[in-house]
């Protein structure tokens, strides 16, 4: 049998294995900051570009393609998605999940196919202004919002504004991170949680629900994350078939999506959602506790080859993320300690001596993680809020936004 090939646009190179021990043959389309050489080597073809650049990636693919035809094309990465979906298309190969990408991409869309639905309507405005957001949170009648990009990605100019006297700092805080209008939300009151899902020719099965832990609003950086998460059968149920109603409405087609939402006193609504595994290792706590391979399972899907054995390995998983700000580090202590700890499974850590860091604007400001598991979501959250506190700063001062 001849053996497959696909297109991987981005990544962080964790698809690499996954593709290996299918025995796919994969070429890829990487930027400039996240390439090693396991990509180049192992690659069939390798290219260096901005994939956002969409008509740079299609003539990139289309040479590539009339060479040794590919089969699919893929991406899990933020803004590799719409590129992936592209490129299918234009090629006439499977990965065309685009109507769903663009419906997500773009959360003021998003906002209004709910609202369309009647599903989990939320209040918003998009905002070309600062006197437009001010107008919006006067209609909230003091009600708290958020402003985020419309298409952002990493908690990037994600921001919470409680008064009016607020709203001047936090607006230009959202728009350093975006040129274009602003998307501004009522805040939704409750716990945090994340839902990932896999859909195979439209149909679509709820994997797995994570409880998820922020910075202190005004910002809503990921902290850490917990799975299963400790929900009672009736709330679980309102989760999952609010997800599995919208996997429908936005055409959901192949591949994971990762689903944000909160769970307030009128039920579950959702915050926003992209169409790729959830980051922050999520995807991985996931395989662990579920079983479940996103990646394999998508790449097996579209490529048409069997679909992987799920095999959990865990009752439970957590993860804690290194997230000092506004710190210059004179010494860090006990990391070694720290990785030896009951339940760890992995420690990764940035810090060290001499450092300056400054306010955590996004994900990747973060220092690394600390990820356990047990044989409950308790022992396991447990486990890994012990080990990140072992992990000691000889300088601290903290500073809030």
């Amino acid at each position: 049998m001849t053996q497959k090939h696909l297109l991987l646009i981005g990544g962080r190179g964790i698809e690499l294995g996954k593709l290996e021990r299918l025995g796919v043959r994969y070429s890829m389309v990487q930027i400039p900051e996240l390439v090693d050489e396991r990509q180049y080597t192992n690659a069939a073809r390798y290219a260096v570009l901005d994939y956002r650049n969409f008509d740079e990636v299609m003539a990139v693919a289309r040479s590539w393609h009339s060479l040794e035809p590919f089969d699919a094309v893929v991406s899990f990465t933020e803004y590799g998605l719409d590129p992936a979906s592209r490129c299918a298309r234009e090629l006439g190969i499977a990965g065309d999940n685009l109507t769903a990408v663009e419906l997500t991409r773009d959360k003021a869309r998003t906002r209004e196919l709910l609202d369309r639905h009647d599903l989990s309507a939320v209040r918003h405005r998009l905002c070309s202004d600062l006197d437009e957001a001010r107008q919006f949170m006067r209609e909230l009648r003091g009600a708290a919002m958020v402003l985020k990009p419309r298409d952002g990605g990493l908690s990037e100019g994600v921001c919470h504004v409680a008064t009016e006297d607020a709203l001047t700092t936090r607006w230009a805080w959202t728009r350093h991170a975006t040129d274009g209008p602003v998307l501004a939300e009522e805040f939704l009151e409750g716990p945090e949680f994340s839902v990932e899902s896999i859909s195979v020719a439209g149909q679509h099965e709820i994997i797995a629900v994570t409880e998820k832990v922020t910075t202190r609003l005004p910002r809503f950086i990921e902290t850490g994350h917990q799975l299963p998460a400790r929900l009672d059968e009736k709330t679980q149920a309102a989760v999952e078939e609010l997800v599995s109603d919208f996997l429908a409405i936005i055409d959901q087609k192949d591949g994971p999506v990762h689903t944000e939402l909160r769970i307030t006193e009128t039920g579950p609504k959702i915050i926003e959602a992209q169409t790729r595994v959830g980051g922050d290792q999520i995807w991985e706590l996931c395989e662990m506790v579920s079983g479940v391979d996103l990646m394999s399972e998508t790449f097996a899907a579209l490529l048409k080859l069997p679909k992987p054995e799920r095999k959990p390995v865990a009752a439970a998983a957590a993860i804690r993320f290194f997230s000092f700000e506004n710190v210059r580090i004179g010494r860090v202590d006990s990391v070694p300690d720290a990785a030896r700890a009951d339940g760890v499974v992995r420690l990764e850590c940035s810090l060290a001596a001499g450092q300056e860091l400054g306010p955590l604007t996004s994900s990747t400001s973060r220092q690394g993680y600390v990820l356990c598991t047990g044989d409950t979501t308790d022992a396991a959250l447990a486990s890994a809020e012990r080990a990140h506190d072992l992990v000691r700063l000889g300088t601290e001062v903290a500073a809030t936004l």
